[in-house]
This record gives C-alpha cells, sequence and structure tokens, in this order.
C-alpha cells in the first residue's frame, strides 16, 4: 500500500519558543508534512532575509521527520504597482528562505484578478520571474485558488505561464464556498484542475459564503473566529469531514489522476487538538480507500 504524506498548517500563533512543541505533537499524532506561513516568524523583515532568525528555525525543523511546504506571508500582493519593489522583493526573499530551511514548495494565493491591464502585467512578470529563479533553488511554486475568486482563472493563469516549475494548489474549502457563491459546477471544476496539482489544501466549511469578505476585507479579518465557526460563517477552515463539502469524491478523483505531492490538511489544527490523530487517520483512510 502507498504511503501517502498527509501534512498539517502550523498555527500562525506559533512562537518560535513553542515550534518543537508544536511540531513534535504533529508527529506523535501521525502526520508526514507541515505547511509554514512565512510569516509566522520574523525570517523577512523589510523586503530582506534574517539569516539568525532562519537558521534558528531551521536548526528545529531538523529535528523532526516531516517533509516542509510553505505558504507565502501575509500580504503579498504582486499587483501592487504603487509598492511593486518592496513586494517583489518579499517575493524573491520568501524563495531565498525556503531554499536555506529545505523546503521545497512556496504556495502564493492568485487573489482576485483585476481589470487593470499593467496590474496583471507586473503579477504574470513577477510569478514568471520568481519560478524561473525558484527553479535554480529547487523550490516549486504553487498558485492557490482562493474562495473570492472562480477557480478557473487560478488554473487558467498557471496554464499562461506555463513554467515547469509552477503549478496549482487547489483548496478544496475554498472552492466549494467560491462553486456555491459565484454558480459554478465543484467537482467539475476538481476534474478540470487536477492536472495541474503541484500541492493541495484540504479543509472544510459549511458553503454558507460570508459576503464581509467582499464588501469590506479589513472588518472582516477582525471577525470573531469562535462567532464564525458557531454560525459557519464563511472559510472557517474547519477540519475535513467537518463540514459539507463533498471531499470524498474530491480526493478519489485527485487520486485518480495520480496526484504526487502533500495532502495538507489546512485548518485550525490548534483549536482541535485532541482530534488532530482522528482528522489525520481519516485523511488518510479516505485517501487509500477513493
Amino acid at each position: 500500500m502507498k504511503d501517502y504524506i498527509i501534512g498539517v498548517n502550523l498555527p500562525d500563533s506559533t512562537g518560535l519558543l513553542q515550534l518543537e512543541e508544536v511540531l513534535g505533537r504533529f508527529v506523535n499524532d501521525g502526520f508526514n508534512a507541515c505547511e509554514i506561513n512565512l510569516s509566522t516568524f520574523p525570517m523577512i523583515i523589510g523586503g530582506e532575509v534574517k539569516p539568525r532568525v532562519v537558521d534558528y528555525v531551521r536548526e528545529i525543523l531538523g529535528r523532526f521527520p516531516l517533509r516542509y511546504t510553505s505558504h507565502a506571508g501575509y500580504g503579498l500582493d504582486l499587483r501592487n504597482l504603487e509598492e511593486l519593489d518592496m513586494h517583489r522583493a518579499v517575493l524573491f526573499s520568501s524563495v531565498d528562505v525556503c531554499e536555506a530551511l529545505g523546503i521545497e514548495l512556496l504556495n502564493l494565493h492568485y487573489e482576485v484578478k483585476t481589470l487593470y491591464n499593467e496590474r496583471e502585467k507586473a503579477f504574470f512578470e513577477a510569478h514568471l520571474e520568481a519560478a524561473e529563479y525558484a527553479q535554480q533553488l529547487g523550490v516549486k511554486l504553487s498558485i492557490e485558488n482562493i474562495e473570492v475568486e472562480h477557480a478557473d482563472k487560478a488554473a487558467d493563469f498557471v496554464r499562461a505561464v506555463n513554467h515547469p516549475n509552477m503549478g496549482m494548489t487547489l483548496d478544496l474549502g475554498h472552492l466549494y464556498l467560491s462553486a456555491l457563491h459565484f454558480g459554478y459546477d465543484f467537482m467539475e471544476t476538481v476534474r478540470s484542475c487536477a492536472p495541474l496539482l503541484s500541492h493541495l489544501h484540504i479543509n472544510d466549511n459549511t458553503g454558507d459564503f460570508e459576503m464581509m469578505r467582499i464588501d469590506n476585507f479589513d472588518i472582516y479579518k477582525t471577525m470573531d473566529r469562535n462567532y464564525r465557526f458557531a454560525f459557519g460563517r464563511g472559510d472557517i477552515h474547519i477540519p475535513p469531514f467537518w463540514g459539507k463539502a463533498p471531499l470524498g469524491e474530491a480526493l478519489s478523483v485527485i487520486k485518480k489522476a495520480g496526484y504526487q505531492g502533500v495532502w495538507l490538511c489546512e485548518y485550525y489544527s490548534h483549536s482541535f487538538i485532541p482530534f488532530n490523530r482522528e482528522v489525520q487517520e481519516r485523511v488518510r483512510r479516505e485517501i487509500e480507500n477513493a
């Protein structure tokens, strides 16, 4: 039987002094991989890599038998022409940090396509250059769909860049919300995206789209997570198979398409610590039985 690599994301609240404890818990819960948001630790400041912090993190990561992937830090916006130099610096420094930490993949949000050609041109060129640069360092770039945009646009972007070092991250929770809100077919999109996948995010929600995510993102970011859990509002990143997304069917399609990457459970694992082993085992069983 194939040994599937089941991963989980590091909580953003993890401090440097907590990192070893959290990774140890993941190993004990049976996870094989961990995804780290690069803004969790001050490894990049003002667009520049801080080697002392990177060295500290690398030494701890090396203590555990885990594969590591990464997520670009919050706020990265390669369509921001007004501050493009800084955003490009953060992008390329993110690749450098991944290489230094031995991280194999950098996940980047597609976000929302604009109507401005110059912004889209800057976005395209930055990612194309970064894909080439990252290839030299052994880091794969992967573009993720989000819930406020049609997932096909992220897939079309990957096809347009057409670089061997760029694939797509399919976030199944984001896709479920987006498909319901914008009125397109969830499973048809899974099938069309599956051949492009270099990475996968598995999480769940109730399918209840939170309009504040579009109407006022600043207020949305301040909404209490426990309130959103209780009322099932938006992209709540609960454990796989705790919500309503048809994850089993999606995992079956992705497996049959020959996906070889990490099956990353991207949820608020620190809120579900007593159940994390159960989550890992359920996801592994669903993939094996697909």
